[in-house]
């Protein structure tokens, strides 16, 4: 082969070497659920839901599911996680240190189990300060991914009754538990664990590899759920015969 042959041979392999290579990166960023181009950030933020609009939970004697709003201003519905196994958490966004450090522990989470199909949910409790502009900004400090990683806001005393109903935990203004939540593809909370401790950690990632692979709700699981259901249904009726039967002021 002469040397014009042999050069023009050489020039096609490099050029098939570096479109293979784009085509592989390309493969790979459209693979990664974090991945996001920079014409896909969001450069004005517009929220959808205002304050004024925000869900009292008021016809609801005990919150199980709940309504929120996100971190683009979108509505946030935790039934709409339903057959998803997800992780819960409680911050706010004005925290200098320990919430910080708890979403770098949550946002390690995130890198590994966003992509088997985990989603992840932070709750601010300190709701009148974190707006959905506020946490639209806060969120982009951990991830680029809106659609895996909720930072969710909402009425105060609501978001207090999510803690407390919902997750069993004490949430307050600006006070809160540090405690991932994991819940399974039926809504169930499976366990809360303390991001501090290493084995309780260790015990989450070994909790969600158990709650990915559940076909079906676990027998133990649903009883607990089903007696659950009728304290929540017995407490209901408490209420309802204590409002009967309350004296009016004017009497």
């Amino acid at each position: 082969m002469n040397k014009p042959a042999i050069f023009f041979v050489a020039v096609m392999l490099l050029f098939a070497g570096v479109l293979v290579l784009f085509k592989v990166g390309h493969w790979i960023d459209a693979a990664d659920p974090n991945h996001q181009s920079e014409e896909n950030e969001i450069v004005d933020f517009v929220p959808e839901i205002k304050p004024a609009d925000y869900e009292l939970g008021e016809d609801e004697p005990w919150i199980t599911d709940f309504q929120l709003v996100d971190q683009t201003g979108g509505e946030f519905e935790s039934k709409a996680l339903r057959d998803k196994v997800w992780v819960a958490s409680f911050f706010f966004a004005s925290c200098p240190s320990t919430c910080v450090q708890q979403n770098q522990e949550m946002q390690s989470l995130h890198k590994v189990w966003a992509r088997k199909g985990v989603k992840f949910i932070s709750i601010s409790c300190d709701a009148d300060n974190d707006t959905p502009a506020v946490l639209n900004s806060y969120a982009k400090k951990f991830t680029s991914d809106n659609e895996n990683w909720k930072f969710l806001t909402g009425n105060s005393q609501y978001i207090n009754r999510i803690g407390s109903d919902k997750f069993l935990l004490s949430v307050g203004p600006q006070t809160h538990a540090e405690s991932f939540c994991a819940v399974d593809k039926w809504g169930n909370v499976r366990g809360a664990f303390n991001w501090h401790d290493v084995e309780a950690m260790e015990e989450l990632n070994k909790l969600l590899v158990a709650l990915l692979l559940e076909e079906e709700e676990p027998v133990d699981v649903v009883a607990d759920r089903e007696r659950l259901e009728k304290q929540i249904a017995e407490f209901v009726k408490q209420q309802q015969t204590d409002t009967v039967t309350e004296p009016s002021r004017d009497e």
